[in-house]
């Protein structure tokens, strides 16, 4: 029986150090290996909202129909994320272990290949081959300093430049 998964801490994101090799059908060995980063526990859940926003329409009715007719145009992406950033207690100076997605990302122009797993695992297991993915590659805007409550973190828009989406994990060689 099918069972329905509330999103709460079901969300992997995934930063690979480079392109992958298709974003079509993602190596299990591209999402495990050192050039890999798991992201999950560096961004906000409230603001994580980075995907498909709506694509263009085109006006496509042939002569004899009554009315407009549309048809989807060109895929549309935005939205961003908000990183938390990690400390080290004992000096006070960025953690540099922990924070290294703001060390990554913070600068406005950095490419950025991310691959997502929404489902009804949890963020922390491991990649498998046939898990689904959206693949984003994006690139960093300024870090924007939010209202400045709760933990210290930054939003960031995220500019689209390419995607896959719900494609599947390959095994690989």
């Amino acid at each position: 029986m099918s069972v329905k998964t509330l999103a709460d801490g079901n969300t992997k994101v995934t930063v690979l150090a480079a392109a992958p090799a298709d974003k079509n059908a993602i190596l299990l060995s591209e999402l495990t290996g050192a050039g890999a980063k798991d992201a999950s526990c560096q961004i906000l859940k409230s603001d994580f909202d980075y995907g498909p926003t709506g694509s263009e329409t085109i006006d496509e009715a042939p002569l004899c129909a009554e009315g407009n007719g549309q048809a989807p145009g060109l895929s549309n992406f935005g939205g961003g994320w908000s990183i938390l950033r990690f400390w080290d207690p004992a000096t006070g100076l960025p953690d540099t272990d922990d924070d290294w997605l703001w060390d990554l990302a913070k600068e406005k122009g950095t490419t950025l290949y991310l691959v997502v797993r929404d489902s009804h695992k949890k963020s922390k297991e491991a990649w498998a081959a046939g898990d689904e993915y959206r693949y984003y590659e994006v690139v960093t805007d300024d870090p924007q300093r939010g209202d400045r409550t709760g933990y210290i973190k930054y939003r960031q828009v995220l500019l689209h430049q390419d995607a896959a989406i719900d494609k599947v994990v390959v095994a690989g060689p």
